[in-house]
């Protein structure tokens, strides 16, 4: 099982990517399921809206909207993927992490859930705020990177 982030999703729509053939490596193994995806409902919504940002830039207002919605559907719908809700335990887990290594609200929630799931945890790459703890995080977390495969 492996915690997807959103930039890894966004890696695979962006199809001039540098990292979209490894994106799209990965995703396509939980499409012919191969592996078991799982992510958050923050990281759901996080997908819709970077997506519409990404598609934004090619594309009118409503075709935006349209391919945003569609691959918002194509990850909730998906058999081989399991959206977790925001219960007590993954908030607090979040909370924790966000308390000792201050990073970015939805990479908490990943990485909680990612602990809770006893999972791998996919970035497309490195975070700024990432890199003072990488060592700590690392050790904590089976944390992986799409720029490592490149």
């Amino acid at each position: 099982m492996i915690a997807i982030d959103t930039g890894v999703w966004i890696e695979y729509i962006n199809t001039n990517g540098l990292l979209h053939p490894e994106a799209k490596a990965v995703i396509d193994l939980v499409e012919n399921g191969e592996t078991e995806a799982v992510l958050t409902q923050l990281t759901l919504t996080e997908i819709y809206y970077v997506a519409l940002m990404v598609y934004n830039e090619v594309y009118s207002t409503h075709e935006s909207g349209k391919r945003a919605k569609q691959l918002y559907d194509f990850i909730y719908l998906h058999p081989h993927i399991e959206i977790k809700p925001l219960d007590y335990e993954l908030c607090l887990g979040a909370g924790i992490i966000k308390s000792k290594y201050n990073i970015a609200f939805s990479d908490c929630f990943l990485l909680a859930l990612s602990e809770k799931e006893d999972s791998t945890v996919l970035f497309k790459s490195m975070e700024n705020e990432m890199k003072q703890n990488i060592k700590e995080l690392k050790k904590k977390f089976n944390l992986k990177f799409l720029e490592e495969y490149s």
